[in-house]
């Protein structure tokens, strides 16, 4: 039995969020999603911005995880708290940075093609 938050297909994050990267690429190629060239415009910019947001937290993750591999306990308090804080919060989001990684750029090319532009 599916609780309503689990409800459909789709692959998950670690907080149960679906994404619809092909589900949009589908809609669009199929003509199903139709969109003006200016609203794809700003719809594009968005997830670009997105896009580099998620990048530059799995970035940040990946950094804070390997500072702390190579200091091996020798590192000040403050910037040790800082590197547990963002592995901690890379460990908890990380699969769902990653699956956004792959699903916004879908997302983009959902929109360019909505409008006529590939």
């Amino acid at each position: 039995m599916r609780s309503e938050g689990n409800a459909g297909p789709g692959p998950r994050g670690a907080t149960g969020e679906r994404f619809a990267g092909d589900l949009l690429l589908r809609l669009a190629r199929e003509g199903w999603l139709v969109v003006s060239p200016e609203q794809a415009r700003r719809v594009v910019a968005e997830l670009e911005r997105t896009l580099e947001v998620v990048r530059a937290r799995v970035r940040r993750a990946e950094l804070s995880r390997r500072l702390r591999d190579v200091a091996d306990g020798d590192i000040e308090p403050a910037v040790d708290r800082l590197a547990v804080d963002a592995v901690f919060a890379g460990q908890i989001a990380f699969d769902t940075w990653e699956r956004a990684l792959v699903e916004l750029p879908k997302y983009i090319e959902a929109f360019r093609i909505a409008a006529g532009r590939r």
